[in-house]
């Protein structure tokens, strides 16, 4: 009886162990199957226009999901306002960032400095990628010899003229030095003495770089690491110089200053020969009360002087941020961004592509002498406290415009400054 007892508890047991291995087996194959068939979702943050939105959002993130089925793309839209920088900050320190982000090219270092951004420099493939970009712009996304980001969209100023001014001046084409827009507009002055020859917004370098690379200077050393020996050179000192003179002469309208005639409405109303703008002059202007003139304004390459004519580079930048959980996934949507389609996709919404085989494929028209400057403009310094030497540089000019300070004086001012800066970048 005794063996009986326990021939059926063997049994029972064996029975019971049975019964849990294969629910167990069937749990994980259950979970196996739904990880295989899950979809992993990566959140984007990006600050398109409506227009931008409509086709990133309808087109080219579908176009994406059809050849990557396993991905989802959740594209989060932020409106670009001074407080936007310090949300992503305080996301990042609450870790409630996205996977990705479409950025301003000047905030890149200061989210690398923090410690926020992907190296992509060891990312497989980008190498390959590393130079299919127009001219300088993978060196925007640069921080300490390592990049944080690809260029997505750009933007560069070209130079815009008066036509009318143009032919009253006895030109046929836009001049290709500044030294032919000067007789141009000496020309000009013998029937109104009170028309502008360059009308520029600001004092900023986005608004005064391209003069001072042009002219000659140099405002740091090529590892961004001082000013001093560049900004305060000869040659750096003759380009402010240059600039000083042709304020002085009334060349350059008192737009650089705050002062009028601005430089938008002076071109569009004849009232300056040449401003150097953005393609949203004329996207804005296509619409409403200056649509019209839009048809006196005709565009050239920004002249050239000491240098080849240097324009200064503007954009977003695509960046991941380090504590993405899908990283590779990531990487992949990154790449695939800056191929040929969705580039051609988002160039129909007016943004300008960044990789060079695009400059030769059927574009806007308006595209076209902003491609071919693209291949001649520069980045501003790509370091973390760019903003407070670009807002050293900037009163530096205004001291010298307006005679605050004799021009020396206010160049070893800012020199002094922005050395402390770059050494806490």
């Amino acid at each position: 009886m005794k063996k009986l007892i326990v021939l059926l508890l063997v049994i029972l047991l064996a029975s019971s162990c049975t019964k849990t291995t294969l629910l167990t087996n069937g749990d994980e194959a259950a979970k196996s199957d739904t990880k295989a068939d899950s979809k992993i979702t990566l959140q984007i943050w990006h600050t398109y226009s409506d227009m931008e939105t409509e086709v990133f959002e309808n087109k080219v993130i579908p176009l994406f999901e059809s050849t990557h089925p396993r991905i989802k793309i959740q594209a989060v839209r932020k409106d670009y306002t001074p407080q936007l920088k310090d949300h992503i900050f305080a996301s990042v320190a609450d870790n409630k960032q996205p996977d990705m982000m479409r950025m301003d090219i000047i905030w890149v270092p200061e989210f690398a400095r923090n410690g926020s951004l992907a190296d992509l420099s060891e990312m497989n493939g980008f190498s390959d990628i590393r130079d299919s970009f127009i001219g300088a712009l993978i060196k925007t996304n640069l921080y300490r010899n390592k990049y944080y980001g690809l260029p997505v969209n750009a933007n560069t100023k070209v130079a815009i003229y008066n036509k009318r001014l143009l032919k009253e001046a006895g030109l046929t084409h836009p001049p290709n030095t500044f030294d032919e827009l000067i007789r141009a507009l000496d020309r000009l002055h013998e029937k109104n003495k009170d028309i502008k020859g360059i009308g520029i917004c600001c004092s900023s370098g986005w608004g005064t770089l391209p003069y001072f690379w042009t002219f000659g200077g140099k405002l740091m050393d090529d590892n961004y690491t001082r000013a001093s020996g560049y900004l305060d050179h000869p040659d750096s000192l003759a380009a402010i110089a240059k600039i000083q003179r042709l304020y002085r002469d009334g060349v350059i309208s008192p737009s650089i200053t705050g002062g009028e005639p601005g430089s938008w409405d002076g071109v569009l109303q004849g009232k300056i020969l040449m401003i150097e703008e953005a393609h949203w002059f004329y996207t804005v202007n296509s619409i409403g009360a200056n649509k019209d003139l839009l048809n006196d304004m005709v565009i050239g390459l920004f002249p050239d002087d000491v240098h080849t004519g240097t324009s200064i580079i503007g954009g977003e930048n695509l960046v991941l941020f380090k504590n993405s959980k899908h990283v590779q996934e990531s990487w992949e949507f990154m790449k695939w961004m800056v191929s040929e389609e969705p580039q051609q996709l988002m160039a129909e919404t007016g943004l300008i592509p960044t990789i060079k085989h695009m400059q030769d494929a059927n574009q806007n028209p308006l595209f076209t002498s902003y491609l071919q400057q693209l291949d001649r403009a520069q980045p501003r310094p790509p370091v973390s406290t760019w903003t407070d030497i670009d807002n050293s540089y900037a009163r530096m000019i205004e001291q010298i415009l307006t005679e605050e300070l004799p021009l020396e004086d206010a160049v070893r001012e800012a020199v002094v400054e922005i050395d402390k800066l770059l050494m806490n970048q």
